[in-house]
């Protein structure tokens, strides 16, 4: 809604310089009657009346005269004349007129000279200053023209040397059309006048009624508005505004948020001030208390002037509380889902070596139950085996619990020295396929003469997700084998683990590295294995990657950097005293 000005159902004015179809419509009707006047006085001097009178230039002119008012009649009926060269036009139009009539009719000794007032008057009342000064101007040349013909001969046309009484006849009709008609153009002028307050009182009334709607309107909104100019000065607030502004004299303005800090923007700068000293638009966010509730208001601050001397700025106060409140909603349930991630996590990885402790137990038990005075050398290596790796699992529980206990990244590694790659994958393939070894094969290449940076315990859970995953994998398509192989590629060992299996579904190819995604039923798998492993590699600055082979299955790709310097060499991983 604007306050500016709307035009009224009624008259409205037009401005002084302005010269509209209904003031020409007026001029000319007067023309017309003028031209009549004339007419009748150039009969007057025909008839002998005013012998002096030269009547063949009265009618002549007043012919003109009549074709010309005839043609701005019929060419300005409709079509609307703006600007105040038509009245000027019109000015000099009627002094010509005016004085051709009157130097017929005998010059400056005619008493219808005061006519030049009448007409000056009537362009002043219609066009304006310009026009004014125009048409006076050309009454001063007229009167001068005819000044001059008095005394030069041979610029007379005409005398005025009437019989009595047409002498006091004349005089006394001078008078009177002049009086009348000054008489008329004052009260023309003053039914101007009164128009043009009546109109402007409406304007007045009309704004007054259309602002104190949009102030009604702008009371009953939640946001608060002001306008402030640039010396501080309230120039007006709605009701929203009054309540958050403090109570501070003469309405200089103070910013709301002074008890309390206020959050500005990045730049610090109060958005007042930006908008006042450098003409950009500001926001900053201060706490009030509403009926007693405590409430979050964001101030928008936006300039309003357009120039130095033109400061003003209207501040928008806009409640963001709920806003606030849903912000601190979903930080809240980004936290607690971050830390159920952790939670699942650390479940997953305690998991997995507690599954091997279990299995291996399970092992030692049913080794014991059967055990054969002939194969007790046997049954020694395998309890000495399955015992190492009880202690390794719970050395890394240890390991696990304690990262929790100081805060510690689980996912941080301890990258120090060389790690030979044949021991790290024949402890993750004795922790996976302890008692399955003969109903799937696993194919493991010469890795004697590989070693990589990495920390040990992280490197052999991705391994062991790794191989838990094929296990799986071939388990469900009903058989198949396991490789194992890896090479040097540049700065890193590449170790691949091939299955035999189904192969990764479609659907969830593109999310195998997201958390919770996993191709297994409810309740057979977390999703965080993958996950896991891949933050794991990541960080001992490797690349870990999965696709489908061309024989079927799924081929798991770890790049991990290489050990520099001479490596350990070790016996091929078939012979399991070689990890020990």
């Amino acid at each position: 809604m604007s306050l500016g000005h709307r035009p009224s159902r009624g008259f409205t004015p037009d401005p002084p310089d302005d010269f509209s179809v209904d003031r020409l419509r007026w001029i000319i009707r007067l023309r017309w009657i003028a031209l009549c006047g004339i007419l009748l006085a150039a009969a007057l001097a025909a008839l002998g009346f005013y012998p002096g009178v030269s009547w063949q230039v009265l009618a002549l002119t007043a012919t003109g005269a009549g074709i010309y008012n005839g043609f701005l009649h019929v060419r300005h009926a409709e079509q609307p004349v703006r600007g105040s060269k038509e009245a000027v036009r019109q000015a000099i139009v009627d002094m010509a007129i005016l004085t051709v009539v009157l130097w017929a009719a005998g010059g400056m000794r005619t008493p219808f000279i005061g006519y030049y007032v009448f007409h000056v008057a009537i362009v002043g009342i219609l066009g304006g200053k310009q026009a004014t000064v125009t048409a006076t101007v050309a009454a001063l040349l007229g009167s001068t023209l005819l000044l001059v013909s008095e005394h030069v001969p041979a610029l007379q046309i005409g005398r005025w040397d009437p019989a009595w009484p047409f002498d006091l006849l004349a005089e006394i009709t001078a008078f009177i059309t002049t009086v009348g008609s000054m008489a008329y153009l004052v009260r023309h002028a003053a039914d101007q006048l009164r128009r043009r307050e009546k109109a402007l009182a409406d304007a007045r009334a009309e704004a007054a009624l259309e602002l104190q709607i949009l102030t009604n309107t702008l009371d009953e909104l939640d946001a608060g508005l002001e306008v402030v100019e640039g010396d501080g000065t309230v120039i007006w607030r709605n009701k929203r505004a009054e309540e958050l502004a403090p109570a501070v004299p003469h309405d200089i303005w103070t910013c709301p948020g002074e008890e309390r800090a206020c959050e500005q923007d990045v730049t610090g700068i109060c958005p007042v001030k930006a908008a006042l000293e450098q003409g950009e638009a500001g926001h900053c966010r201060f706490a009030a208390r509403i009926d007693g509730t405590e409430r979050v208001y964001e101030m928008n601050s936006y300039p309003l002037g357009s120039g130095e001397d033109d400061k003003r700025l209207m501040n928008l106060y806009v409640d963001r509380s709920s806003t606030l409140i849903a912000e601190r909603r979903l930080i809240l349930a980004e936290r607690l889902a971050s830390l159920g991630r952790v939670t699942q996590g650390v479940a997953h990885e305690l998991n997995t070596p507690l599954a091997t402790i279990r299995t291996l137990s399970a092992d030692m038990l049913a080794a014991l139950r059967e055990e054969r005075a002939d194969d007790r050398v046997s049954l020694l290596e395998d309890l000495s085996e399955s015992a190492a790796l009880v202690h390794d699992e719970t050395r890394r529980l240890g390991k696990i619990t304690q990262g929790l206990l100081t805060g510690r990244d689980l996912t941080a590694s301890d990258v120090s020295g060389s790690v030979p790659l044949p021991a790290v994958v024949e402890r993750a393939r004795a922790l996976v396929f302890a008692g399955a070894r003969e109903s799937i094969p696993v194919r493991i290449d010469d890795l004697s003469k590989l070693a990589v940076r990495a920390d040990r315990d992280h490197l052999v859970q991705v391994l062991v997700n790794l191989l838990q995953n094929a296990y799986d994998a071939v388990r469900e398509a009903g058989g198949g084998a396991v490789h194992v192989h890896a090479h040097r590629a540049g700065r890193h060992v590449e170790l691949v683990i091939d299955d035999e299996g189904l192969g990764v579904p479609e659907t969830i190819r593109s999310r195998l590295f997201e958390p919770f995604a996993t191709s297994k039923p409810p309740g057979k798998g977390t999703g965080l294995g993958l996950y896991t492993s891949y933050m794991l590699v990541d960080a001992m600055q490797g690349r870990l990657a999965l696709e489908p082979r061309e024989a079927g299955g799924t081929r798991a790709t770890v790049s991990i950097p290489a050990a520099d310097g001479d490596l350990v060499q070790l016996r091929t991983p078939e012979a399991p005293e070689a990890a020990e």
